[in-house]
């Protein structure tokens, strides 16, 4: 099921945290799920980290859903991966949200798969220096 989003799609944003887009995306033909990586570098601490992926095929943004929790504490030295369902075939422009702390030890990727088991499409992709800052209120 569908649902609008509101101006402030991803609700209360901790204090020292970041909010990174990709902007709106075209869709490749052979693009079928969208994934991000999310890499904690502290050896020390635990991070947390949410995305939200959006269908914004009408204009607006309209959540597409994941097969992943949207929001994972991960533990030192470890990355998680968020991936979205199959996308269906009326998607044709999409964005990647990322809320992560503002130090440096969080590193993000975001990239289109052809298949589920690992199929990376070359060029369709966004590290994090690639990524717009946002100031949502």
């Amino acid at each position: 099921m569908d649902k609008a989003c509101p101006n402030n799609i991803i609700g209360e944003i901790e204090l020292g945290t970041k909010i990174l887009s990709t902007g709106v995306l075209r869709r490749h033909s052979d693009t079928s799920f969208l994934t991000v990586e999310a890499m904690n570098a502290d050896p020390d601490s635990f991070r947390s980290v949410t995305v939200q992926m959006f269908d914004w095929s009408s204009g607006s943004p309209v959540i597409l859903p994941m097969i992943d929790p949207s929001t994972i504490l991960i533990p030192p030295s470890q990355y998680r991966t968020f991936r979205s369902l199959a996308l269906p075939p009326t998607v044709f422009t999409y964005e990647v949200r990322i809320v992560h702390p503002k130090d440096k030890d969080v590193v993000v990727s975001t990239f289109g798969l052809s298949a589920l088991d690992f199929d990376p499409q070359t060029g369709n992709n966004a590290m994090q220096h690639d990524l717009a800052r946002l100031s949502l209120k």
